[in-house]
């Protein structure tokens, strides 16, 4: 009976132990949170109060003063609409313009004005690079010229005289 319960207590102990160091099973955590939807739903639009629109491109009027620009992203106010022409101010300024150079959307506005003074900053910046270049050419050649008339007096000086016909005797002497 001794060695049945040792045989017990043994295999007690080893199923104790075999629990105690086995390695756990980790545990599931289930999200309860809702699968996304597979269709593609666009971002919503931040459109202009009713009434206001946006140039998409830029826009001449000419006014018995002059002409005036309008640069792509200005603000305008619908004054009426036609069908494919549209009435716009802009402060005292009235003016029509195609309805599909105009916009609602303030992104699209802002993008368009964006890409506008890129380009501006860009030609600006091309513009200045050309007059750099042609300043220092001008530069350039005006130097060449002012050393090419220091060389020519330095030779000037430096040649021997021709013989005055004023200085000489008389012919018969």
């Amino acid at each position: 009976m001794k060695i049945v319960g040792l045989v017990v207590i043994i295999a007690v102990v080893g199923w104790l132990g075999w629990r105690w160091y086995s390695p756990q099973p980790k545990k599931q955590s289930f999200s309860t949170a809702k699968p996304t939807p597979l269709v593609h739903q666009p971002p919503a639009r931040h459109l202009a109060p009713e009434g206001t629109y946006f140039l998409l491109q830029r826009v001449a009027l000419t006014t018995h003063s002059g002409v005036i620009g309008f640069a792509p992203g200005t603000k305008v106010k619908l004054a009426a609409r036609n069908d494919s022409i549209s009435t716009v101010t802009v402060g005292q300024d009235k003016f029509d313009v195609a309805s599909s150079q105009l916009t609602n959307d303030l992104d699209t506005a802002a993008s368009v004005a964006k890409a506008d003074y890129t380009a501006q900053a860009q030609l600006s910046e091309s513009t200045a690079t050309a007059a750099r270049e042609y300043a220092q050419q001008q530069r350039d050649a005006i130097a060449a010229l002012e050393k090419e008339n220091a060389d020519l007096q330095r030779r000037h000086r430096s040649a021997p005289r021709a013989p005055n016909p004023l200085e000489r005797g008389t012919y018969n002497a």
